[in-house]
């Protein structure tokens, strides 16, 4: 990341999402097969570089933190917090991940998709207001019509293309709630 200049802002960003993407498999009404262990690429670091990437280009500095403290000790003058939150009314589906519902085969009969939901907060210095997106969610439908049991069962040229899909629902995502901060 850039070192600090005089003339720019630094913008530290603070990413809470997890390490490794979900992988949601529901059935039926009560059967879910939730593995977090989906991690052929750091899509945590997709979320930090994009908003890296897109702040870097508005003329900000930026450097990753970990908490609040770099407002205190002058090392930002705002901060970009990236919270997980789950899907609209289905929770256990923090962040990000692969999704695939299905309810007796005829009542709900959604194509595998991966998503993201995320909320962004932006902290200024000197000033206890924060700019906050609300719920941002992005869905993009897989060439996958369903997900396997378990993301072992994926072929490379399978997970590769998901992980394609994940990383463009993620970068979209990140523009979308970069421009609702007014950054």
């Amino acid at each position: 990341m850039p070192e600090k200049s005089e003339s720019k802002l630094t913008i530290g960003i603070w990413n809470q999402f997890p390490e490794a993407p979900n992988y949601i498999r529901k059935q039926t009404f009560v059967f879910r097969h939730n593995v977090a262990g989906y991690d052929t690429k750091d899509f945590k670091q997709v979320l930090t570089r994009s908003a890296g990437e897109y702040l870097t280009s508005k003329g900000y500095n930026i450097i990753e933190i970990q908490d609040k403290a770099a407002l205190d000790n002058g090392r930002a003058d705002m901060i970009v917090q990236i919270l997980p939150m789950d899907i609209f009314k289905h929770e256990g589906t923090l962040g990000y991940g692969f999704y695939d519902r299905k309810i007796l085969g005829f009542l709900i009969k959604q194509p595998a998709r991966s998503y993201v939901c995320m909320n962004m907060i932006l902290h200024k210095k000197g000033s206890l207001k924060v700019k906050r997106t609300g719920r941002q969610e992005n869905f993009s439908r897989l060439k996958n019509k369903e997900l396997p049991d378990s993301p072992d069962q994926l072929s490379e040229e399978q997970k590769k293309e998901m992980s394609l899909n994940l990383d463009n629902t993620i970068k979209a995502t990140v523009l979308k709630a970069l421009s609702i901060l007014g950054l």
